[in-house]
């Protein structure tokens, strides 16, 4: 039987999918639960809830989850729909460091607080 290359990444693909909606899932009903508990969602109530490190690292988490999870789903859109093979690769480009600028800002907002 011939080997094939990249057989296994449409089903690494799609468990990195899963698992970024799992964190997802997890971690957004516990946050808007903390924030609906809040008697009033000032600046002072934002501040206190990033200072702490475990929260700072599960808000990053989130933001990792959902970055893997959107650059999952955009990527089998434009295998599916962009057929021009430079135009879907100038797309990952542009995708992908509009991504890694989101991951830098949401690192340095994070580790702002203090």
């Amino acid at each position: 039987m011939p080997h094939v290359a990249g057989a296994h990444r449409g089903l690494n693909a799609w468990l990195i999918q899963r698992a970024s909606a799992g964190v997802l899932a997890l971690l957004l009903p516990a946050f808007l639960l903390y924030a609906g508990c809040q008697s009033t969602l000032d600046y002072a109530t934002w501040r206190a809830l990033f200072q702490p490190l475990f929260v700072k690292v599960g808000a990053l988490l989130f933001v990792v989850a959902l970055l893997a999870h959107a650059w999952l789903g955009l990527r089998e859109v434009f295998i599916d729909y962009v057929h021009r093979l430079g135009l879907r690769l100038a797309l990952y480009f542009a995708f992908g460091v509009l991504y890694l600028g989101c991951l830098v800002w949401a690192v340095d907002i994070l580790w702002a607080v203090r």
